[in-house]
């Protein structure tokens, strides 16, 4: 009865630490969509400043990484082969994920950044560049998670296109 209990506090440990990534990665795509629209309609534009959106999203990047790295390195995923349509859009998911941030950063370096006038403040751009890199790098480690989970749910070899594993 204790590994039941063992096996179940393990599953909400890795549970917590992926809905806290979940709304981590959702608040960053939130966060940043009307900042993406801007800079969409308007390349060359320099966005205004607002001190409170970067700590917050500083916040949300440190949170999404902690709960990242704890549970890489202290949590055993706790679903191994326990379904191939759950595997599936876990993997769905983690693609899918990081479209946004791919999207994100072509419209910033390939249609705003050569857009930009002499008179754009390049502190600002810095700064900027330094959280569009920690808010990828948080998207990636995101991705990476999703797969890893959804390669679990799907790891029983009886489940495979090719057939049963061989003996």
């Amino acid at each position: 009865m204790a590994g039941v209990n063992v096996r179940r506090g393990a599953r909400t440990i890795y549970l917590a630490l992926l809905a806290v990534q979940i709304v981590g990665a959702v608040f960053l795509i939130a966060t940043v969509s009307p900042d993406f629209r801007q800079l969409a309609l308007y390349p060359g534009q320099q966005l205004p400043y607002l001190r409170g959106d970067d700590v917050a999203v500083i916040a949300a990047l440190v949170i999404m990484q902690a709960a990242y790295w704890v549970r890489l390195q202290r949590v055993p995923i706790p679903y191994q082969g326990s379904s191939v349509i759950l595997s599936h859009i876990f993997l769905f998911l983690g693609r899918l994920s990081f479209i946004f941030g791919g999207a994100l950063f072509a419209v910033v370096f390939f249609r705003h950044l050569p857009e930009l006038g002499p008179s754009a403040d390049i502190l600002l751009m810095a700064r900027r560049g330094l959280l569009l890199a920690g808010m990828l790098f948080a998207l990636f480690c995101f991705t990476l998670e999703l797969e890893r989970l959804g390669a679990a749910l799907g790891s029983n070899p009886q489940n495979h296109a090719t057939g049963p594993a061989k003996p």
